[in-house]
């Protein structure tokens, strides 16, 4: 066998086995050819029939990741009545916090856990055909216990959700008209006290159980939705 189709061959398995689990971040070129002990030539090459294939995403500026195993039709059926740019992963993203925190009596309730568990705090700034927003994703710690905040980079809110332990099949959205508060403001940059849209969404499983929420803030003068009433 050819040694690249070896590495493809390796590569995929571990793909296949959860090793690197969907939407992932995996080794650079650098660091695969220093593991299998080949040339930079034959990594690419494995590399781009595993791109081809659909199994790796390649992000430039950011490296290789996993593809997500959600397809734009579970995407669809998922977001409810706003019609976000969800199908989309950003074309730009800026992490401003990412910790573990506890949950507290507010999250426990919507999430219905201890509030002495461990959540996933996640902010980070977006940019999507051109519309600017600020993120917050929570996620409990339980139910995404290896989840790596750079696979954002590639991949869009849902897709992320998606590769936790109980995988949502449901999405409830609150949309609100805010006012900027400063924090706000700078984030965006735009005016205090301007118009802001504001979108919160809960992911839950069939039985209702809450398993992400994540909260959006877009500028209401330059942010477009469609609405969809069937």
């Amino acid at each position: 066998m050819v040694l690249f189709k070896e590495i493809y061959t390796d590569l995929d398995a571990k793909i296949a086995a959860g090793i690197y689990a969907p939407g992932s971040s995996l080794p650079t070129e650098a660091e695969l050819q220093q593991f299998y002990q080949v040339s930079r030539t034959t990594i690419r090459k494995a590399v781009d029939q595993l791109v081809a294939a659909k199994k790796v995403v390649r992000k430039k500026g950011s490296g290789l990741f996993v593809a997500p195993t959600i397809s734009k039709q579970n995407i669809l059926e998922m977001t409810g009545v706003i019609k976000p740019p969800y199908l989309d992963s950003s074309d730009m993203i800026k992490f401003k916090d990412s910790y573990l925190r506890l949950v507290g009596p507010y999250y426990a309730d919507i999430f219905k856990i201890s509030s002495n568990e461990l959540l996933y705090y996640i902010s980070f700034i977006t940019l999507i055909k051109n519309q600017l927003a600020w993120e917050k994703l929570l996620l409990p710690l339980a139910l995404f216990p290896d989840f790596d905040p750079s696979c954002l980079k590639v991949t869009s809110i849902i897709e992320a959700v998606a590769a936790g332990k109980e995988r949502p099949e449901n999405l409830f959205q609150d949309f609100q008209l805010i006012k900027a508060t400063d924090e706000v403001s700078k984030q965006l940059g735009i005016n205090k006290q301007g118009p802001v849209f504001k979108t919160t969404n809960l992911f839950s499983t069939n039985d209702s159980k809450i398993v992400a929420v994540e909260y959006r803030l877009q500028d209401a003068l330059t942010t477009k939705y469609s609405i969809d009433f069937n």
